[in-house]
């Protein structure tokens, strides 16, 4: 570890795909800051491409290499290749901001026994969040979290062997979800975490989610991360979340619902 490194007190933890993921991150506003580093675990499962001459001469920039397809896969290459003590998970199309990277930071500094930290973003989405900080075992009716929103204390999340479900995440079985299991799982381990309305970050266009809304496959997906992190009163909840959609008759909601609840539990995934 060089004297660089050790300086380094946050890491943004940048997952890519491809050439054209590439060309985001160099796109995106990644503000050069005393004690931040930008590690971009970068797949190219189809052949090598060079790095961008934008990333490549900048000190506060790592770029690591794979082969792999799955953004839950890229995203527990980019926790292993981490030395930082906090981390800060990140998609390549976000704006950061050097005040908001800061104040996480400090978030951590000011809290020894805080693990897990969750912020806001600004964006297109008209996401809600509340306006007061809580525990994240306790969140607020409508609130849901986005992995590009999750700070943790790095040394934390490796001594608990929580890794992201694989299944889960673009490019993977299901589209979407990873997050939600990730931290329902890090909870289970009663680590630390608190909400902050502070923003971080701004986002252009819409979430994975927000895209897919109209889509059985995220209906499908809801199933499956229900029947992990719910496992006995999901069908309350699916009833619940069948009632507020709009773009599926109720049946066909339940029914996309209950073939996803089939799958995690058939495959034990």
């Amino acid at each position: 570890m060089n004297k660089q490194d050790q300086n380094i007190k946050l890491q943004v933890l940048i997952c890519t795909l491809g050439e054209a993921g590439i060309k985001r991150t160099v796109e995106a506003h990644h503000p050069n800051v005393p004690e931040v580093e930008y590690l971009v675990s970068w797949q190219l499962p189809d052949g090598d491409v060079e790095i961008p001459e934008e990333l490549e001469r900048r000190r506060d920039f790592k770029i690591f290499k794979n082969n792999t397809r799955g953004l839950s896969k890229n995203r527990n290459i980019a926790l292993s290749l981490a030395t930082a003590s906090y981390c800060l998970i990140s998609d390549d199309d976000l704006d950061y901001s050097e005040d908001g990277l800061l104040q996480i930071i400090q978030k951590f500094e000011d809290d020894p026994e805080l693990d897990i930290a969750t912020f806001k973003y600004s964006g297109n989405d008209c996401k809600f969040y509340p306006d007061f900080s809580f525990d994240l075992r306790k969140p607020p009716k409508g609130y849901f979290i986005s992995s590009v929103e999750i700070a943790f204390r790095r040394n934390k999340i490796i001594e608990s062997q929580i890794k992201f479900n694989e299944n889960f995440g673009i490019g993977a079985k299901f589209p979407a979800g990873e997050e939600d299991i990730w931290l329902h799982d890090l909870l289970k381990k009663r680590l630390k975490g608190y909400f902050y309305p502070i923003i971080i970050a701004h986002h252009e266009g819409l979430t994975t989610g927000l895209r897919l809304a109209d889509n059985p496959a995220l209906i499908i997906t809801k199933g499956a991360v229900f029947a992990h992190t719910h496992r006995w009163s999901w069908p309350l909840r699916m009833i619940v979340h069948a009632k507020k959609n709009t773009s599926f008759s109720m049946y066909h909601y339940c029914k996309y619902w209950i073939a996803g609840f089939k799958l995690v539990i058939k495959n034990k995934i």
